[in-house]
This record gives C-alpha cells, structure tokens and sequence, in this order.
C-alpha cells in the first residue's frame, strides 16, 4: 500500500512540474546546470556522479495451470562511479563502472545465497548537434559499450553469485532538449543491444546461454529549479522488450521467456551544495513491469509466469573539477 501512494505521489508530481515551471519565467537559455537533463560538461571540465542505491523487486510466480507457486523478492545494494570529460563544448566522453552487494533472492520468504561483484563497465560518448545557444532546442547523439567483462555466476552455499550479465551490450540514442530560466524538458529514444550471453550454475556446472536481443526505449526527463540551489527532476520510460531464447549448455533444454514491457517512474530532489560544481540528490525510481512468460516448447506443462514490481531509492552527488 506504502509503495502504491509513493507511486501515485510520483506521478503526480510528473504531472504538476510542467505547470509549476509555466508561472515561472520561461526565458530560453543555454547554461549547462549540473544534475539538469541537458547537461553537459564544456571543453576541459572534468565532472563525475558517485551514487548509491537501494534496489528491491517483488513479485507472484505461476505453473502452467495458472495457480500461484510462490512469491518472490529479489534486493540488491549498488555504488555507481560515473566520470565524464569534454573534449569540446560539443563531444564529451564518459565512463562508469558500478558494484554489487548483499544481493539476495528469495521464494516464500526463504533467502537465498548473497550475490556480489562489480557490474560490467560502460563506455560512451555525447555529441551536440544543436546547441541552444543558437538553435531553439539542443539536439545530441551518443552510443554506449559496456564489454562482457565479468563473468556471470550463480551463488552457492559456500560462494557468492555475481551481479554481470555474462554478455556484452551496446546502445545509440538521440535527445531533443529545450532548457529555460526555470524548466528542461528533454525526450530520448535509445535502442540497446544486448549480446548473447552465459551464466554459469556454479553447482550443476551448466549454463543457460541466451540468444541476442534488442530493447528500444522511450523517455522524458525534466527539471524545475524552484530556487537558486533547490530543483527536482521528474522522468518516465517505456521499455519495449523481446523475446530472449535460453538454452541449457548440458541437457539442451530450450526456453523463451516473454519478457512484459515495464516502465519507469523517477523522481529526484537536487541541492546545489556550490552551485554547477556540487550537487546532491535524493533519488526515487518505481518500475511497473509487464507479466512475464517462460515456456519450455518441449514441455509445455513446466511453463511459469511472472508478475513483479521494483523500487529504488538512493543518493547521487555530482561534482564538477574544472
């Protein structure tokens, strides 16, 4: 019931944003404000993001007959480190790498084993096609890598699981923004790629291999700054998934798992502890995902479906060094 009113809270505060920005003064203007949607580091500043979040996913399983087998609940606490630096006021590059711990995945109220390590890197850069400081509307276009560089593993009792995919993944995008005195506005569309990956059952020694797939996404983020050093950002995404086809390396066992679109609500509250140099903020996410569907072609009777729903809650501050 709590997370349901933080929900309602959420979108309600997507939908009162625009309208608190409208009475303020909507001058156009081209500051690049840490912690806005627009930003961007001009030629030679070196900024970076150090978070920390909270994550906890819950959800209801079932057979094939439809009849509830379990409920689920999967947490895991995560340090993110992000760099960025610009090269000029127009290319900017970026790289992040983030780490897991006390991961734990649960069924009827049992925990299983911790889950911990570092997530794979990401690699990315920005570019600005249009710049607001000349154009009604700032226009970017920006591609990401992150390499299969850690293995992914199941826990045991005596051996922690790890929180990498097991495959590599890359995406591009593209971003309108239009920035003003007191309001941003910015829509994406990102494509990602996901590669075939490998996670290992550290106690059968098989592994589930999973076929490529892509997932196009949808986006809106904003910023009101209330005042000179208080702001709040409100965003939502849409997540269109695919099919992905998993086979068991020793048995030959095939699975498609129908993943459900999902959405993402988020909500941040920013202070500017030093205005564009150190910025922190309170961050809230909530993900309404669609029902998933695991079907086994050579046994339809070990079919399962999947409801879930996600929170997050965490802190980030952003710094400027130039």
């Amino acid at each position: 019931m709590i997370n349901r009113y933080i929900v309602v809270l959420s979108l309600a505060v997507a939908a009162s944003v625009p309208l608190l920005a409208h009475a303020q003064d909507s001058t156009p203007t081209s500051d690049r404000i840490l912690s806005d949607p627009t930003y961007l580091p001009l030629q030679g500043q070196f900024s970076g993001e150090t978070g920390y979040d909270y994550e906890r996913t819950t959800g209801n399983l079932f057979d094939s007959t439809g009849a509830q087998t379990a409920t689920t609940r999967n947490s895991l606490n995560t340090i993110q480190q992000r760099f960025i630096y610009g090269i000029t006021d127009q290319l900017s590059v970026n790289a992040g790498i983030a780490y897991g711990f006390d991961g734990r995945a649960s069924q009827n109220g049992v925990p299983g084993n911790n889950r911990s390590g570092f997530d794979d890197p990401s690699f990315g850069l920005t570019y600005r096609l249009l710049d607001q400081r000349n154009r009604p509307l700032s226009l970017d276009v920006f591609g990401e890598y992150s390499p299969d560089a850690f293995q992914s593993r199941s826990d045991t009792d005596s051996q922690d699981g790890t929180v990498a995919r097991g495959g590599s993944e890359a995406g591009f995008g593209a971003a309108l923004g239009h920035e003003t005195r007191f309001f941003t506005i910015r829509g994406a569309f990102i494509d990602r790629y996901f590669g075939d990956s490998s996670s290992l059952n550290t106690t059968s020694g098989a592994s589930a291999d999973t076929s490529s797939y892509w997932v196009p996404t949808l986006g809106v983020q904003t910023q009101t700054r209330f005042t000179n050093r208080l702001s709040a950002n409100v965003g939502l995404e849409y997540n269109f998934n695919g099919n992905r086809n998993t086979v068991n390396s020793l048995s030959g066992v095939e699975s498609i798992n129908h993943v459900g679109d999902n959405q993402d609500v988020n909500v941040s509250l920013n202070y500017r502890f030093v205005p564009n140099r150190l910025v922190g903020s309170l961050d809230y996410h909530h993900t309404f995902y669609g029902r998933s569907n695991e079907s086994f072609p050579a046994d339809p009777t070990e079919n399962t479906q999947l409801t879930r729903s996600g929170n997050e809650v965490g802190a980030t501050l952003r710094y400027v060094f130039k």
